[in-house]
């Protein structure tokens, strides 16, 4: 594989998804993924750390784009692109997408994540689309249609949410992030893993509704982020699409919609 690419000098896509828990790097040739990795994003000597990630990747890449939450450690990604692929990567911003309108009061202050997640969604399915996008922050956004941001909204992720309700209460029992079977909780651990993952569920249904409410239209809506497997199942109006960041930097290379 790796001498057939070489030889017919075919396009070789790395997407780089630096959230604030894990980074995933994915890997596509045309339209077929052909590896994924997910680590744990590291904010100290992340340079040597994402070198040593990179040269780990049996693929010879061509191209490299990257959607970026920690902004000090932007650089040292785009250093690692440099020393291990020789490839200066494509780094998304509000400064340098185009094709896609950002209607914020500042559009320069969007995140990566909101651009890729949008851009996926559109190109994946119909508008207008609200994506729930679980991660460290829960994220949910509203994009109408011609590639147009409307905005959206973040609130605590799952596991930020539970990490402060045991640190501000200590004598409460660290519990799993696991959905229980009854809502109503008959044990202080059942209690709060009903109260922490039903009331996501609860959040994402209910700030959908008042999204299209006030939209006045229904909406496609997506589910997507690394803890959106935990809820896929609760949530039945909802799309479960884990790659839809990853395939939303994708789409933007093959657009051309990145300066």
């Amino acid at each position: 594989l790796v001498y057939s690419i070489h030889a017919r000098g075919e396009i070789m896509l790395l997407t780089i998804d630096v959230g604030n828990s894990n980074t995933v790097f994915m890997i596509y040739h045309g339209d077929d993924r052909l590896g994924e990795t997910r680590v744990i994003t590291k904010k100290e000597d992340s340079l040597i750390y994402y070198c040593d990630v990179m040269k780990s990747l049996d693929y010879p890449i061509t191209d490299v784009i990257v959607s970026c939450v920690v902004p000090f450690i932007a650089s040292d990604i785009e250093l690692a692109c440099k020393h291990v692929f020789n490839i200066t990567p494509k780094i998304v911003s509000g400064k340098n997408i185009i094709g896609f309108e950002i209607r914020l009061d500042n559009p320069l202050e969007i995140g990566a994540d909101f651009i890729a997640t949008s851009v996926g969604a559109l190109e994946k399915y119909d508008a207008p689309v609200i994506v729930a996008d679980i991660g460290s922050a829960s994220k949910l956004t509203y994009t109408s249609l011609n590639y147009v941001f409307e905005g959206g909204l973040i609130l605590p992720g799952l596991g930020t949410s539970l990490k402060a309700l045991t640190e501000y209460i200590p004598h409460l029992p660290e519990v799993s992030l696991l959905v229980p079977e009854q809502v109503v909780g008959t044990s202080t651990i059942g209690a709060i893993q009903s109260g922490v993952m039903y009331g996501i569920i609860a959040q994402i249904e209910g700030l959908a509704k008042r999204i299209e409410s006030e939209k006045g239209q229904k909406c496609v809506k997506i589910l997507t982020g690394g803890y959106a497997c935990l809820i896929k199942d609760y949530l039945p109006e909802f799309i479960y699409d884990e790659t839809l960041l990853s395939d939303g930097l994708k789409t933007i290379v093959e657009k051309g919609m990145i300066k």
